[in-house]
C-alpha cells in the first residue's frame, strides 16, 4: 500500500495552511476574542478536510473513468476550479478588508465586538476561499492510495494550529498597535486580495 507518510502529510498540510496564515494575522488584528479564535480555527480545519476529501473522491472517480486519458486532461478541472475560486476568494478578502476599515471609522465600540468578521456567512466564505487549495490537492491525491482517516486527522490538526497561531499573533499585534490595528489589518487584507486576484486572472 504505497501512500504518503506521516511526515509527508504534515508537510502537505502545512503548505495548504500558508494562505490561511497570511489571512489570519490581519483578521486577528481586529481584536477578536479567544473563544472566537478557537471556534473559527475549528471551522477552517473542517472546511479544509471537506475540500480535500471532495477533491480526492472526484479525482479518484476521474482517474477510474478516464484512465486512458493523459494527466493533462485529468488536471484541467482542478486548475479551472482553483482559478475561479481564487478570484472569488480575492473579492471576499478585499470586501472583508473594507469592512474592517469601515468599522474602525465607525468607532472603537463596534470593532472586535459582535460585528467581528469571523461569524456567519462571512466566515463560511472566508473558510472556502482559504481552503480551495485543498480541493486542488485532493484531485491529485485521488490518483494515489491515501489513508483518508490519517489525512483528515493530520490536516485538521495542522490547519487548526495554524489558524489559532495566526489569529492569536494578529490579536497580539493588534493590542500592541492599538486603535489603528483593525484599519492596518483591513488594508493588509485588501492588498492580499488584490494580489490573489491578479495572480488568478493573469
Amino acid at each position: 500500500m504505497g501512500g504518503l507518510s506521516v511526515l509527508e502529510l504534515f508537510v502537505l498540510s502545512a503548505a495548504l495552511g500558508t494562505d490561511l496564515f497570511s489571512v489570519a494575522v490581519p483578521i486577528g488584528m481586529n481584536r477578536v476574542r479567544l473563544r472566537v479564535i478557537v471556534q473559527s480555527a475549528a471551522v477552517f480545519a473542517l472546511f479544509h478536510i471537506i475540500m480535500i476529501l471532495t477533491g480526492y473522491y472526484v479525482g479518484h472517480w476521474l482517474g477510474a473513468v478516464v484512465e486512458h486519458v493523459s494527466t493533462y486532461h485529468i488536471d484541467l478541472p482542478a486548475v479551472a476550479v482553483q482559478n475561479w475560486a481564487s478570484a472569488l476568494g480575492a473579492l471576499v478578502l478585499a470586501g472583508l478588508g473594507l469592512h474592517m476599515i469601515k468599522e474602525t471609522r465607525a468607532g472603537d465600540d463596534t470593532v472586535g465586538s459582535a460585528s467581528h468578521p469571523l461569524q456567519g456567512l462571512t466566515l463560511v466564505m472566508l473558510a472556502v476561499s482559504v481552503s480551495i487549495d485543498a480541493l486542488a490537492a485532493g484531485f491529485s491525491l485521488g490518483m494515489m492510495d491515501v489513508d483518508l482517516i490519517k489525512l483528515s486527522v493530520i490536516l485538521g490538526a495542522v490547519i487548526f494550529a495554524i489558524a489559532v497561531f495566526g489569529l492569536g499573533l494578529g490579536r497580539r499585534v493588534g493590542a500592541f498597535i492599538g486603535e489603528r490595528a483593525a484599519a492596518i489589518g483591513g488594508a493588509a487584507l485588501i492588498a492580499l486580495g488584490l494580489h490573489v486576484l491578479w495572480t488568478a486572472l493573469w
